[in-house]
């Protein structure tokens, strides 16, 4: 009894005091056992005893600092560094007087090396084929919480696994069983957003039976293990695999999962698919390729994947076929990659065609939209018959296709579109006859001269350029009829019968325009020219023109409305719109009848200079009856209302049997009959062959005069008659006439006349 509980002691002592006793003595013959059960050499510089270790599960040795070395083979950098590997001893062994191990377990500090020789094989290969593992005889193998490093030759790279998990269990028919788990990671990026990888199942001379499978990942992280770039596609995947078959052509098959894709720059909607797959892996070759399984046989998405060099220089690409995808299905997917696609826009009809992308050739492919039709509210129905979009490279482009609106209306549409990173567009639009209304009702309402223009019909053509950091410009050649504008400034809207359109990228030219503006009609041209100090370009002949009309349709530029305290107590100033002060405006006018009250004019030519709150009408040639005008009008647009200024002269104007010249300056402000009492002028006149009056014929006449309102007043007033010259002075009276006092040089005679 006592022997029996000095033995218990004694294992015991021996089992606490193990693992801090070292035993460097049996250094090389441990040594010596690892090599032979994994056939490589073997360095370790600490050994301690293990009776009752956890990890073991059995008698075994602690070694400290262990250096696997690598099979010549796969080149001179060790397969394994480990701090701590726990060796459990093949009893089975001992009673044939040797040493050996049946498991090593590697601890969480270390390293492993995975490495595809040049030749092809991995080095794993060597472990797995090498006799002792074709005999049952290699000690199991496990790690827990290290690194495997993954190197192509003498070059390491960047891809690695961390938070590895390894169980290697060989058989006694030479097959081995393996499990492994780890995150992928790389070594140039900090911050890591994987799911773990996992590797179950058995690993046979000839054959391998494997499950692979992947947790949920995010997809841009996943894409950056291959490519730093990524592709700014956002969402989670995941997947699980059956391998079966030799190392060179393993049977793939399994199901790929695929939720919440967004854009970078979007938030995730849910929702997600399931894709089953089958293909083939070859190992030593590093080549993959898998396509889409799903059931029947003509489902519309057939999808493929290849990639080659997946581990050491990887190459990819993912093809897909489409068969009659409904448009409905298609456009919500581009929403869902925001796409700012209306809420309310209804699709109908199908997308036909393939797609590829490749990591080394970008996109490519052909997809047509068959018998399409998109429905907006409030809007015409759009619908095609068929739109090819081809894909090649760094351009999309759509093949000329005509899309009809409602019953009558169609358009031809074609163009191209330069992807990242130069984005140019190219996009062309021809009609034979199209309402200005429906297109704005679809969104393209940026085409000169009709982003302007609320309804009207236009016919022709124009083309949208962008190039990369550059703004877009419109090109193109169409005509406008039964349009309305409207212009900033004008109280009703322009009413265009007819114009010509041409576009380029330096200006704007309509031509042959015939339109209203309220009563006035007009015709001519205009001309926008963004690079000039004055953009607005024109000459515009107006048959016709009232006074009183032309004040009502400018009044919004003429007369602005006042805020509250302003109207009330006369505080404050009057704002200016924008347009006002932006507007800058160079051009000629013609008004062939121009009816001020009772008088009437024709102006021949005048021209019209606009700055800002400035506008003038300079070198004014015009006609009354016989009379000839000429001067320059300006008119003051920064008050409440405007401030009118005319510099010329009025010659040969009929007057009592004669004729009048006058040369001088009014000023005027407000409109209406303010106008007319604002009204203040002076200036020169000059007369010949004046009957004033029945006693009073004058044979020439000059005098200093002022305007104010209707009164007039002369000065300086020197008048001859037959022989004699008299001087005086002359003034409006009350009763509307007109009296002068006169009297001659000598003083001999005077006398007072008037007359209407």
């Amino acid at each position: 009894m006592k022997r029996m509980v000095f033995m218990v002691l004694l294992v015991a002592v021996i089992g606490l005091a193990g693992p801090f006793v070292p035993l460097d003595f049996l250094r090389p013959r441990i040594e010596r056992a690892v090599e032979r059960g994994l056939g490589r050499r073997v360095d370790v510089e600490g050994v301690y005893f293990s009776l009752f270790s956890e990890l073991l599960s059995g008698p075994g040795f602690r070694l400290a600092n262990v250096t696997i070395h690598e099979d010549p083979r796969a080149g001179i950098e060790p397969l394994a560094w480990v701090e701590s590997l726990d060796a459990r001893v093949r009893l089975l062994g001992l009673l044939h007087r040797r040493l050996e191990f049946s498991s090593l377990r590697l601890g969480g500090d270390s390293r492993i090396n995975l490495v595809k020789t040049d030749a092809g094989p991995w080095n794993f290969q060597f472990l797995l084929t090498g006799q002792r593992a074709a005999a049952g005889a290699m000690p199991g193998v496990k790690m827990r919480g290290g690194r495997v490093n993954l190197k192509f030759g003498d070059t390491k790279s960047v891809l690695y696994f961390n938070d590895a998990d390894l169980d290697v269990v060989p058989s006694e028919d030479g097959s081995v069983e393996l499990r492994f788990s780890g995150a992928p990671s790389r070594t140039d990026r900090s911050a890591q957003n994987f799911g773990h990888f996992f590797v179950r199942g058995t690993w046979g001379p000839h054959r391998l039976d494997l499950k692979v499978e992947l947790e949920r990942s995010a997809i841009e992280e996943l894409a950056r293990l291959t490519d730093q770039r990524g592709f700014g596609l956002h969402g989670v995947v995941a997947f699980e695999a059956q391998i079966s078959g030799p190392p060179s052509l393993l049977d793939v098959t399994g199901q790929l999962h695929v939720d919440d894709i967004h854009r970078w720059d979007l938030l995730p909607r849910g929702g997600g698919w399931s894709i089953p797959y089958k293909g083939a892996l070859d190992l030593h070759g590093e080549r993959l390729d898998l396509e889409s399984s799903s059931e029947p046989a003509d489902s519309p998405i057939a999808l493929r994947f290849h990639a080659s060099g997946f581990l050491s220089a990887p190459h990819w690409a993912v093809s897909a076929n489409l068969k009659e995808i409904p448009l409905a299905t298609a456009l919500e997917v581009a929403r869902h990659m925001g796409a700012a696609f209306p809420g309310k826009l209804e699709a109908e009809g199908a997308i036909s065609g393939s797609v590829r992308y490749s990591d080394s050739e970008g996109p490519s492919g052909s997809v047509e939209l068959q018998n399409a039709s998109l429905t907006l509210p409030n809007a015409q129905q759009l619908r095609t018959k068929s739109a090819v979009l081809s894909i090649d490279r760094e351009a999309m482009s759509l093949e000329p296709s005509e899309v009809r609106l409602g019953e009558k209306e169609s358009v031809g549409v074609e163009g191209s579109y330069r992807l990242e990173p130069s984005g140019s567009l190219d996009l062309k639009i021809t009609t034979a006859g199209l309402s200005v209304a429906d297109l704005h009702s679809f969104g393209v309402a940026a085409i000169p001269v009709l982003e302007q223009t609320s309804q009207g019909t236009w016919r022709g053509w124009a083309r949208y350029r962008r190039a990369p950091s550059h703004k877009g410009e419109w090109s193109g050649e169409y005509e406008l009829q039964n349009a309305r504008m409207q212009v900033d400034g004008l109280a009703d809207p322009v009413r265009i019968q007819s114009a010509a359109v041409v576009l380029s990228a330096t200006r704007t030219v309509v031509s042959k325009v015939r339109a209203k503006a309220g009563s006035i009609a007009f015709t001519g041209d205009y001309r926008w020219e963004p690079a000039a100090e004055r953009p607005h370009k024109f000459h515009f002949v107006i048959p016709n023109a009232d006074a009183g009309e032309l004040e009502r349709i400018w009044a919004p530029t003429l007369q602005r409305e006042r805020g509250f305290l302003a109207r009330t107590l006369g505080l404050g100033s009057t704002p200016l719109p924008e347009w006002l002060k932006t507007r800058r405006a160079d051009g000629t006018l013609t008004v062939e009848s121009f009816t001020m009250g009772e008088t009437k004019m024709r102006i021949d030519a005048a021209r019209l200079l606009w700055d800002a709150t400035v506008v003038r009408l300079a070198g004014v040639s015009a006609h009354l009856d016989q009379a000839a005008l000429a001067g320059d009008l300006a008119v003051d647009l920064s008050g409440r209302s405007p401030h009118y200024r005319f510099e010329g002269k009025l010659q040969d104007f009929a007057y009592k049997g004669g004729k009048l010249d006058f040369e001088g300056s009014v000023d005027a402000d407000g409109a209406g009959a303010a106008l007319v009492a604002s009204l203040h002028g002076d200036g020169r006149l000059h007369g010949r062959s004046i009957a004033f009056a029945p006693d009073a014929e004058f044979r020439s006449v000059a005098s200093c005069f002022e305007i104010i309102a209707s009164r007039w007043k002369l000065s300086d007033l020197e008048v001859t008659q037959g022989l004699d010259t008299y001087s005086g002075q002359g003034a409006t009276q009350a009763d509307g006439r007109l009296q002068l006092e006169l009297s001659n040089r000598g003083g001999n005679r005077s006398f007072t006349v008037a007359a209407r």
